[in-house]
């Protein structure tokens, strides 16, 4: 092994030190010494050399070249092994640095038996410092240092490739395991792969929600490239030797050519220490990973797995439930770590797992509020010109804001009062939280919904505690932030009267504080504007008005809602048009009628017919309040369409009869509407 070498070697000259020291006769001079060992024998130390640098000696030569060590590195760390390797040398150690002090060698002896110049060996900012591959040690006042080589080296040099004790419960590995279909694996390594090719620290991100699957996905990539995968548990290591720690951990790495997988709750990477190869950070979503200055972070947000996907790794866990792999696969919310969990506790019936999948989901119901990826592009907005070109704008001002303002002076000027606020306002239903997911999507960050269940409190301070952390999370997220239902937190400030009414003012300023240092994008939708403090308005950089669609709009808004269901129904689009007239129905009523008129044909096996949109659009009226007229849906016939048109012609020129009648038509009048002029 490449540990017996380096003893075999490092014992020769040792014995030949020895050797000389008892020739000189106390005139120990470097000079001499080099000639009469130039004119010794070949001894054990040249072959082991030469055995050393072939395939014997490769654990050396892995250790040298993965840390840098210079060739006197590498004579004094050679020497420091071998007295660990085999005790006994400690006596020759001795024996060679002139009969005193400890059994460790010096830099001097390593210089003597190296034929090296005198400039210092060990740094504190050298390999061997840096790496901890030794460490040196003082037998006294004045002594010079004698150094010793960590014991984890002489394992690797017999081929035993073992973490630090100290690393023993943090460390554990992982197998791969067959991965959902929907997850870029291959895509990613290839990603990876020109980012290391460049060169400098490289870091993965796993972005997902908590269960999601990140480990068994950094495990299938590090097998990918041909890695062990380590999962790295921060918690054991002791804070106060974190750096230490640390550098241990990425020795191990290095030497073991493994991936470590980085779980949450470490704190930051010491920027100083040279990483592994192959670093894994799991993280949730809109979680920021650890710092460190200088690494190329590459950010994977991890799909969630389809149903079939679900189906195949509940198949896989649970063989003794046959027959309910879709029922499992289609529940709501459900992660591959549930699946695992549940599958554990071996339930007997569907009913058993329901039950255990539904209490995992009750533990994970807390945060500041909801992350939505957003779903919605520009194409799915029913709104007129000058609104959707407003929001455009608030999107643009996003995107260049940070060009504007690089100067010092514009950041100067325009500090307080550049942050990228809007007031979306209008009545239920027509399109504010879209939009603000229209805004988000375009941008190409989250939104975060503000649940403001969680965000109020009755506790003194702990309502601006949770308002603070919902601004920190979408600043270090780079989320949208959106507000729902504002007018909940931003009301008017009122008169003091008691102690609740100043400290409600007091949440209300400290929001007004927040929302002005905000450095992103915050977004407030309400339905009623006009409760919502001055202050807030002010300082809120845009306001959109969303008003109830018109006709042409609604009946847009029916086109896209059953194109949406690949369900078209069987009148033409100008039954749509008059359906849109006759029901004044804001874009999410519309939505809810097209759904209802769904079920209703999917529950008799046909196409959706315009009755049941009839029957969906009273019924959204209903829940409103307002009454809707029975109309009876006629067959599609011929020339109907025509007939209507023309009749809207002639019922809009005898509604300004009165106008008309100054001129020579003023005898209409006083005529009656004509029976085929009523509207049908």
């Amino acid at each position: 092994t490449a540990a017996e070498l380096i003893a075999i070697r490092a014992r020769a000259r040792l014995l030949r030190r020895v050797d000389w020291l008892a020739s000189s006769r106390g005139d120990d001079d470097p000079a001499a010494e080099q000639a009469w060992q130039a004119n010794q024998p070949e001894g054990e130390d040249r072959a082991a050399e030469r055995r050393l640098a072939g395939p014997e000696g490769a654990a050396w030569a892995r250790l040298v070249g993965l840390f840098g060590l210079t060739g006197a590195e590498e004579e004094l760390l050679q020497l420091a092994l071998a007295v660990a390797i085999e005790p006994a040398l400690g006596a020759l150690v001795v024996a060679a640095q002139g009969g005193s002090g400890l059994a460790l060698p010096t830099e001097p002896l390593a210089k003597r038996l190296a034929v090296l110049p005198a400039r210092p060996i060990w740094r504190p900012t050298g390999a061997l410092a840096m790496w901890a591959l030794v460490r040196p040690a003082r037998g006294g006042p004045g002594d010079v240092l004698r150094f010793e080589a960590d014991p984890r080296l002489v394992d690797w040099m017999f081929g035993t490739v073992s973490p630090d004790d100290v690393l023993t419960l943090a460390l554990r590995s992982i197998e791969a395991e067959p991965i959902p279909r929907e997850w870029p694996a291959r895509a990613t390594v290839r990603r990876l792969k020109r980012a290391l090719d460049r060169g400098g620290d490289v870091r993965l991100i796993i972005e997902g929600r908590a269960g999601s699957g990140r480990r068994k996905f950094a495990a299938a990539i590090a097998k990918l490239l041909k890695r062990q995968a380590l999962l790295v548990n921060p918690a054991p290591l002791a804070p106060d030797d974190w750096a230490e720690n640390f550098m241990r951990l990425q020795r191990f790495a290095s030497f073991a050519g493994a991936a470590l997988i980085w779980q949450r709750g470490a704190p930051a990477w010491p920027d100083k220490i040279a990483l592994g190869p192959v670093q894994f950070i799991c993280v949730e979503e809109a979680e920021a990973p650890p710092a460190r200055d200088g690494a190329t972070d590459i950010v994977i947000a991890l799909p969630e797995p389809g149903p079939d996907s679900k189906a195949a790794a509940w198949r896989r866990l649970a063989p003794h439930l046959p027959k309910v792999d879709e029922k499992v696969a289609a529940i709501p919310g459900l992660s591959l770590r549930d699946l695992e969990q549940v599958a554990r506790a071996m339930p007997t019936t569907i009913d058993e797992a329901t039950s255990h999948f539904r209490s995992l989901a009750r533990t994970r119901l807390q945060g500041v509020g909801r992350v939505i990826d957003p779903r919605f592009g520009w194409g799915d907005l029913v709104l007129s010109d000058e609104v959707e070109g407003r929001l455009r704008g608030i999107a643009f001002e996003a995107r260049s804001r940070s060009a504007l303002l690089a100067s010092d002076d514009s950041s100067r000027i325009f500090a307080g009062s550049a942050g990228l606020s809007a007031l979306f306002s209008g009545p239920p239903g027509v399109g504010k939280s879209m939009a603000a997911q229209v805004i988000a999507r375009d941008l190409g960050v989250n939104l975060l919904v503000v649940d403001l269940a969680i965000i109020t409190s009755k506790y003194i301070g702990e309502t601006a505690k949770n308002m603070t952390e919902a601004f920190r999370q979408a600043r270090l997220a780079g989320a949208v932030l959106l507000f729902d239902e504002a007018d909940a937190l931003f009301a008017k400030r009122t008169d003091v009267k008691d102690s609740n009414d100043r400290h409600a003012n007091a949440d209300t300023g400290h929001l007004l504080q927040l929302l002005e240092g905000h450095d992103g994008v915050a977004i407030l939708a309400t339905n009623r504007r006009a409760a919502i403090d001055p202050a807030f308005c002010r300082r809120l950089r845009h306001g959109v008005d969303f008003p109830r669609p018109e006709a042409s709009e609604r009946t847009r808004i029916w086109v896209l809602s059953l194109a949406a269901l690949s369900a078209p129904i069987a009148d033409d689009e100008d039954a749509l048009r008059g359906l849109a007239e006759r029901h004044d129905l804001s874009p999410a009523q519309i939505k809810g009628a097209v759904l209802t008129a769904a079920y209703a044909a999917h529950r008799d096996t046909r196409a959706i017919r315009l009755a049941d949109l009839e029957e969906g659009a009273r019924g959204e009226l209903v829940k409103e309040g307002r009454a809707a007229a029975s109309v009876q849906s006629l067959p599609a016939r011929p020339g109907r369409a025509r007939r209507e048109r023309f009749r809207r012609v002639w019922r809009s020129v005898w509604s300004s009869r009165w106008s008309i009648g100054s001129s020579n038509w003023w005898p209409m009048a006083w005529w009656p509407m004509p029976i085929w002029l009523m509207p049908v």
